[in-house]
């Protein structure tokens, strides 16, 4: 399998108001899309994906806040979501988070080697 295109750098953070009014506010970079777990910020050379994560939407807490190390992960269009969870799980790579339905798509969550978070997605268009 092969995926289609690199999507989006994804930033989970410790407030979501904060972040935004930094990266809109004082950097200028425009909203493309915005809803009560994340604010998409950027434009059509590459977006930034800034992710609540304040653990009430995601009791598992494997999405840390800050500047560690697994603070940040990426996320790759694909196709078929739910085909690349089955190929996942057949070739050994761990699924973190099932694919599931959200307000922007539908997506599944592997870790690369080191433990990084790997989202694989289909984007809803904005």
């Amino acid at each position: 399998m092969k995926v289609d295109d690199f999507d989006s750098l994804i930033l989970f953070v410790g407030s979501l108001d904060e972040a935004k009014a930094f990266y809109v506010d004082t950097l200028g970079l425009p909203v493309r899309f915005e809803d009560e777990v994340i604010v998409v910020v950027g434009g059509p050379s590459g977006q930034i994906v800034l992710h609540r994560n304040d653990r009430g939407h995601d009791e598992r807490g494997i999405f840390p806040a800050g500047t560690t190390a697994g603070a940040a992960s990426v996320r790759f269009n694909v196709e078929d979501p739910d085909a690349w969870e089955k190929a996942a799980r057949q070739m050994g790579v761990p699924v973190l988070w099932p694919s599931q339905d959200v307000t922007w798509g539908r997506f599944v969550v592997v870790a690369d080697p080191d433990g990084r978070l790997v989202a694989l997605a289909k984007m809803n268009k904005i």
